[in-house]
């Protein structure tokens, strides 16, 4: 008798593999992204302590500023909104085409329960900070949360070093992450 090799390529390594080279893929324009423009000038880096909040602003520099008006904005924050909800909705399709799979065994079954309530912490997450930034003033807010990092955008006239401890204190209040992984981004 001669044994063969059992290989079987079912559709949920099919898409596993996908799913991987989706994420080398971002990973990597993650990483070209952030390798180009990310110095700090040797003048800001001097005067600053650890784990202050730096503010990621629309100006470009002091002769070029990229101003969004009043109608612009509330298109991004409408265009920002509409995209989170659709890339949630993805994710949340994915794993449960997963769970529905039919063939996933009972610890494969945990896991992607797991990741559906890591999810759904995420998204009541992001809500409830959004909220609270606007109690608090802001007339438009998001959020965007991950395991290691935090990004929030306003809508203000003007951001200050109080105000961006506010967005930073409600922030910690609801998720940890470190300091310095928390982005704070305004438009104007």
């Amino acid at each position: 008798m001669r044994k063969r090799l059992n290989l079987i390529i079912g559709k949920k390594q099919i898409i596993l593999g996908g799913l991987t080279v989706l994420l080398g893929v971002a990973v990597y324009a993650n990483y070209l992204y952030s390798a180009a423009g990310t110095e700090i000038p040797q003048e800001n880096a001097a005067t600053g302590n650890y784990g202050d909040v730096q503010f990621v602003s629309s100006s470009v520099n002091s002769e070029k500023e990229i101003s969004v008006s009043s109608t612009n904005s509330d298109e991004y924050f409408a265009q920002a909104r509409l995209d989170k909800q659709q890339s949630r909705d993805e994710a949340v399709e994915v794993l449960q085409s997963f769970y529905f799979g039919g063939d996933s065994t009972e610890e494969e079954l945990a896991v992607i329960a797991q990741d559906v309530i890591e999810v759904g912490n995420y998204i009541e997450t992001e809500t409830k900070v959004e909220n609270l930034l606007k109690a608090q003033g802001f007339t438009e807010a998001l959020c965007y949360l991950s395991d290691s990092s935090a990004n929030v955008i306003v809508k203000t006239s003007g951001l200050d070093t109080a105000q961006a401890a506010q967005i930073k204190s409600t922030l910690l209040g609801e998720i940890a992450v470190p300091v310095e992984n928390i982005t704070i981004l305004e438009i104007k």
